[in-house]
């Protein structure tokens, strides 16, 4: 009969983004042991989907065979590991492959809500749209893009990194309107990514913000009940400044997505007062004029 396999519909990206480390196979190695002993799983199938995002034996032999150039088998059906043949990725701990399918969800439901439908603009030569997010939905569908859920980023918040092509949410993420619009800002930086742009990280924070502020715009019942940070009324002077600092992007790029809405040209003078309120906020303060790393996905 020999070994069963078949040619996976879409290929998984391998090395699988998100991933928190290598381990290279060696004989006498199976994916339970590597499983248990390397990433702490009970289910080798955990690690099996997380590589190849495939729980398929023939297409798991495919893969082993074509990834990892496995050649030797002891039941003839299927590949076993051996010295020589390669690595396999290690899955963060906190990950669940049906989680990440609820995650990734959440991600493609925020990119077609009916507000994201409003989204299109440029600025130099940088345009988002609706139909280029979208993009971005493809490419998490596709498994370019990975959606985790990850401790470090606080809940109902969003994050894109483009070193490892991942979104990031904490808990609860995109079950309000307004964590949506959050999610909505990140994939516009998944989008700068996808598509290799070169700007700045001030520009692309610009544009994010206003994307943002787009879909909110849509989903409230009066166009002046904006995106803001409270100042807090006790805080120390340093609190709130850095609350202020942060409260004037949103109020300018507020600016910018009502003129965006109503079709109106936006004044080069306000894309100028929100690259100067992304420079003096707290977050970018320190790298707004370096070069955005958006090295493709």
């Amino acid at each position: 009969m020999g070994i069963l396999k078949s040619t996976p519909t879409v290929l998984a990206i391998f090395p699988p983004p998100g991933h928190v480390g290598a381990y290279t196979v060696q004989d006498g190695d199976n994916w339970s042991s590597v499983a248990s002993r390397e990433a702490g799983r009970s289910d080798p199938w955990d690690l099996i989907e997380f590589n190849f995002a495939t729980r398929d034996p023939r297409e798991v032999n495919w893969y082993l065979e074509s990834y990892l150039s496995c050649t030797e088998s002891s039941d003839g059906k299927n590949y076993q590991f051996s010295t020589g043949a390669g690595d396999i990725y290690l899955p963060p701990a906190d990950w669940d492959p049906s989680l990440e399918r609820a995650l990734q969800l959440t991600v493609l439901g925020a990119l077609t809500n009916w507000a994201t439908k409003a989204i299109n603009f440029q600025r130099r030569s940088h345009r988002v749209t609706a139909r280029e997010l979208m993009v971005v939905g493809n490419a998490i569908i596709d498994g370019k893009i990975r959606v985790l859920q990850s401790s470090a980023v606080r809940g109902g918040r969003a994050v894109y990194d483009s070193g490892r092509n991942v979104i990031e949410l904490g808990r609860g993420a995109g079950r309000t309107i307004t964590s949506k619009a959050l999610i909505v800002h990140e994939c516009v930086h998944a989008l700068f990514d996808l598509r290799c742009d070169s700007m700045t990280v001030g520009e692309s924070e610009s544009m994010a913000y206003v994307a943002q502020s787009i879909f909110m715009a849509q989903h409230t019942d009066s166009p002046e009940e904006r995106l803001h940070v409270d100042i807090p009324d006790d805080g120390t002077p340093e609190e709130i400044r850095d609350a202020a600092r942060r409260d004037a992007v949103f109020q300018q790029a507020w600016k910018i997505a009502l003129r965006l809405l109503d079709h109106k040209p936006v004044p080069q003078n306000d894309w100028n007062l929100l690259s100067t309120a992304v420079s003096l906020h707290p977050s970018y303060s320190g790298n707004s004029g370096q070069n955005a790393i958006f090295d493709g996905v």
